[in-house]
């Protein structure tokens, strides 16, 4: 599980779409295993069927998994009781980042690229999305900035900063740690500038 960290507006984003070909790659060749099967995540392109009820747009892209298999993805995911019968248009942003994950999950791709992937959860809704991917078994490849989120799912750092990818062993925390260092080094410098 690896993530790509950078400044904001470095390319991540940009970079993650290109791998899941959603944008042309300007340059270069990209070659995906044998039998690997990609899910993209995107919050910018939720798509559902706004007047189904919660049941009814996982069910309907779903149909050979029974009654009790969608009601645990949904549960998995905080969709509880009288929750799977409301209509995907009256859902919040978080709800439908929530239900696009569920239907992400259950596609059972073995190579997931999520982008953003815990913007607009709430706590519960992010607890359920680490639940969810720490027992997931494939190959997955995410931007966030979320650092705890980081922290807790990935076990490989790739950091994408001027135009460079390079891989870090650090885990986020000695990454944090370490442009905090950083920061400080250079606050002080200037300030020794100043005086001087």
């Amino acid at each position: 599980i690896t993530a790509f960290i950078g400044p904001s507006g470095c390319g991540k984003s940009t970079l993650l779409k290109t791998i899941a070909g959603r944008l042309p790659k300007l340059s270069g060749e990209m070659l995906l295993g044998h039998q690997i099967h990609m899910g993209y995540f995107d919050q910018q392109l939720l798509d559902f069927s706004m007047s189904k009820t919660v049941l009814e747009e996982i069910w309907d892209d779903f149909p050979q998994l029974d009654h009790t298999e969608i009601r645990t993805a949904l549960g998995r995911f905080l969709f509880k009781g009288e929750d799977v019968f409301k209509s995907v248009g009256v859902l919040s942003g978080g709800e439908r980042v929530r239900l696009s994950l569920i239907k992400l999950m259950l596609s059972q791709d073995n190579f997931l690229v999520l982008d953003e992937p815990t913007n607009h959860l709430d706590i519960q809704g992010k607890e359920a999305l680490e639940n969810a991917l720490t027992s997931y078994d494939g190959t997955m490849l995410f931007v966030s900035h979320d650092r705890y989120f980081i922290d807790k799912i990935a076990t490989d750092i790739l950091v994408l900063e001027d135009g460079k990818i390079t891989h870090t062993q650090k885990s986020m925390t000695e990454v944090i740690n370490e442009e905090k260092t950083v920061a400080k080094e250079i606050k002080k410098s200037s300030k020794e500038d100043f005086v001087n």
